[in-house]
């Protein structure tokens, strides 16, 4: 057969290739414009999922089940988690000595420049005096306002298409499994092991670690500004949702838990209490045992244990939280830790084989600390479970 006759043959199949080739380099144009929404709804489907499983079992349509997930059990906690990371933002900013530069021009009126302020005032105080104002001043404060509202309108949309891009996926994800299952990877193959293997990983290292980081960042929280509560003015603790923040990043460390923070804080108390003589060394003391128990002994023998599962190197994504926003920016705290995922579960059990030369399998053939070591073998393990997503 010469080439002429195979270009006649399968011509048709060529130009169907030609054009699902130039569909897949638009939907990585797609993906690459919009990766903080879809990475974001990606975060939110599977820091949602277990809680839906839940909800699932007492509604009987998946819509009703993932929109109770996400509109009245997802929402407020991320409210509650968005108003602390705000106030540690505020706690930063003012330790930095710029107050106005990580929240404003949104939060506070003092970000504006004075001549925007001199303005502000004009038009709630003598707003009869505002035709003698100068009209570049006006223009210049009506651009900052535009500026402002275009970033708040900017991430509403992106949180609403964030949600329901996480919706669409927490209502469908079984039949995108099943047709996984059937179209591309059965049961038993590597591919249905690797989609199952990163499938798992994603929602401990999005569900387990994160909830797990946020969880002791409020028990911190909790915990500071009750001692700030009854402790005297001159033992407060400084900064104190800043410092939870941090406590709650830093029991990622496996062992060290919140130790790195509460640590150097009591003994920066302790320091305090003792130029203040009589019975104020009790604050700090008092401090360092509800820290020790709720901080440490709580978080590593109940929290942890249920919450994260003990299964991917928390060191490695630690590092994935950590350098990604340095990498990519805010997205990248969901995207690194994705991508490192992906490449930890192909190292588990396809690069071996690739390097061996042997036949790919859904084995695990290489660092099985770093998961769960059955996850990869056929699926068979889990029944029914989906390959990528189930709920």
């Amino acid at each position: 057969m010469n080439w002429n006759d195979f270009i006649d043959r399968d011509r048709n199949r060529i130009a169907w290739w030609l054009y699902l080739l130039a569909l897949a380099l638009g939907v990585v144009y797609v993906g690459y414009s919009f990766v903080g929404m879809f990475v974001l709804g990606v975060f939110l489907y599977y820091a949602s999922r277990p809680i839906c499983e839940r909800v699932g079992a007492h509604v009987d349509r998946d819509g009703v089940a993932a929109a109770l997930t996400l509109l009245g059990i997802v929402t407020p906690i991320l409210v509650v988690v968005g108003y602390v990371l705000v106030a540690g933002l505020r706690d930063a900013a003012s330790l930095s000595g710029t107050p106005g530069s990580i929240l404003a021009p949104l939060l506070n009126v003092e970000s504006l420049s004075t001549n925007q302020q001199d303005l502000v005032n004009t038009l709630l105080n003598n707003p009869q005096q505002v035709q003698s104002v100068d009209t570049g001043r006006i223009r210049q404060l009506a651009n900052a306002v535009l500026s402002a509202l275009g970033a708040v309108v900017g991430l509403a949309v992106l949180l609403s298409l964030s949600f329901g891009f996480a919706f669409f996926l927490l209502r469908d994800d079984d039949r995108i499994a099943a047709w996984f299952r059937d179209e591309i990877a059965p049961k038993g193959t590597t591919g249905h092991a690797y989609a199952h293997a990163v499938d798992d990983e994603l929602e401990t290292v999005f569900y387990g670690n994160v909830l797990f980081v946020f969880t002791m960042a409020i028990l911190s929280a909790v915990v500071y500004y009750g001692f700030n509560f009854v402790a005297p003015p001159a033992l407060t603790i400084p900064f104190a949702v800043l410092l939870a923040l941090l406590t709650g990043v830093a029991s990622l460390v496996p062992l060290v838990v919140g130790k790195i923070v509460y640590v150097p804080l009591v003994g920066y108390l302790a320091w305090v209490a003792a130029g203040q003589g009589g019975p104020a060394m009790i604050y700090p003391i008092g401090l360092l045992v509800v820290s020790f128990l709720v901080l440490d002994i709580l978080p590593q023998t109940f929290l942890q244990p249920y919450i994260s599962g003990n299964q991917i190197h928390m060191g490695v994504m630690m590092f994935a939280y950590i350098l990604g926003p340095m990498l990519f920016g805010w997205y990248g705290f969901f995207l690194l830790p994705l991508f490192f995922v992906l490449v930890i579960q192909a190292v588990r059990i396809v690069v071996t084989d690739l390097i061996h030369g042997e036949e790919l399998t859904p084995d695990v053939d290489a660092a099985p600390s770093l998961g769960k070591r059955d996850l990869g073998q056929s699926g068979e393990d889990d029944g029914d479970e989906s390959a990528s997503t189930s709920s």
